[in-house]
């Protein structure tokens, strides 16, 4: 069937609760348009025009339905003063904490435009505006507050922290709420829709209680505060998150992007109150034959285009570097079959 839409328009007409002409096709191709655009990952995540070309690349081949501006969670603690290593062929991986230097008075809010790997963000923002933002949706993940505060604290101490200090655990909260506040306000300006990135508090790593006591509230405060601006916001936890279906319907989000879950249960719980995106999973993408993701996809999009204020099919979380272009032609060919609302 023929497109009618651009994917810009694709994605106003699912937020305004109106049907587009087929579902929103977006799988998490982030580090992975590296792999496309034939460039070193070092490069990809430190230059802002570099990580821009490569998701232009990355859309040029596959056709799907937005850019996705993401290297890696810890891209604000790092602002914050946790240290990284880059190596050339790899994402960064944290090297010493930014508390485990300083007490958390001492850590000051970050410049977006000025500080560590913030301004490639929004470079590559503007440079892929500039060159498709008329008819592609630009989408940043920004990580959330709790992720960003394992992020600056030893993670074994951080966890332990949430129980025996909980008052502590809320000022590093607090700051890091603050810095993804103004990280967020310079990507709106840049032009490109924040997404909310929580993957530390997913159920896979903390209980559903750490979760309600000290990451709902924050993300919430992050949404709230982007809602000021008119924006319907997406909030991404990837890992196991059926223990906390239930109060993800607190954070306020617009749309939630869901991974280890059963789809038909997120569909009965959510889809009354928030659009679903979700949920292929990503070993499955790297590994199946085109011929079972063809399969799969085609089951799991047929379900949640049932989904009642909207579905956007996408993988759990990031498509795997060396995924094979192949299997991910093979996803989106296969969502594009059978996600068709208009006849």
């Amino acid at each position: 069937m023929r497109e009618t839409l651009t994917p810009r328009e694709r994605f106003g007409l699912l937020v305004i609760d109106e049907k587009p002409d087929r579902c929103n096709i977006i799988p998490l191709v982030t580090s992975h348009a590296a792999e496309i655009a034939r460039m070193k990952l070092k490069k990809y995540y430190t230059n802002g025009e570099a990580m821009a070309r490569a998701q232009i690349a990355a859309i040029e081949e596959y056709g799907h339905d937005a850019i996705s501006i993401f290297s890696e969670v810890g891209i604000i603690a790092e602002a914050m003063g946790s240290d990284f290593d880059y190596p050339d062929d790899d994402l960064p991986v944290i090297k010493r904490p930014a508390l485990t230097k300083k007490n958390i008075e001492d850590i000051k809010i970050p410049v977006p435009k000025r500080d560590k790997r913030l301004p490639v963000y929004l470079e590559a923002i503007g440079y892929a505006y500039q060159s498709l933002g008329d008819k592609v949706p630009i989408l940043a993940y920004v990580p959330a507050p709790f992720t960003t505060g394992m992020m600056l604290s030893d993670p074994k101490t951080f966890l332990i922290q949430t129980i025996r200090d909980p008052d502590h655990i809320k000022k590093i909260m607090e700051k890091s709420l603050q810095a993804a506040i103004e990280f967020c306000y310079d990507i709106i300006d840049a032009g490109a829709l924040p997404i909310i990135v929580d993957p530390l508090a997913s159920s896979s790593v903390v209980s559903p209680k750490a979760y309600k006591n000290f990451a709902l509230p924050y993300e919430r405060a992050l949404i709230d505060f982007l809602h000021r601006y008119d924006l319907d916001i997406i909030l991404h936890i990837c890992g196991n998150t059926e223990p906390i279906l239930d109060l993800l319907l607190e954070t306020g989000a617009d749309l939630v992007s869901l991974d280890q879950v059963d789809l038909s249960l997120a569909i009965e719980k959510l889809s009354k109150r928030m659009r679903i995106i979700g949920n292929f999973d990503t070993s499955k993408i790297a590994f199946s034959s085109p011929e079972e993701i063809m399969e799969e996809v085609k089951n799991m999009v047929k379900r949640g285009i049932k989904s009642k204020k909207g579905y956007i099919a996408s993988t759990g979380c990031e498509v795997p570097i060396k995924t094979p272009p192949e299997n991910v032609r093979t996803f989106i060919n296969a969502a594009k079959e059978v996600g068709w609302y208009w006849e």
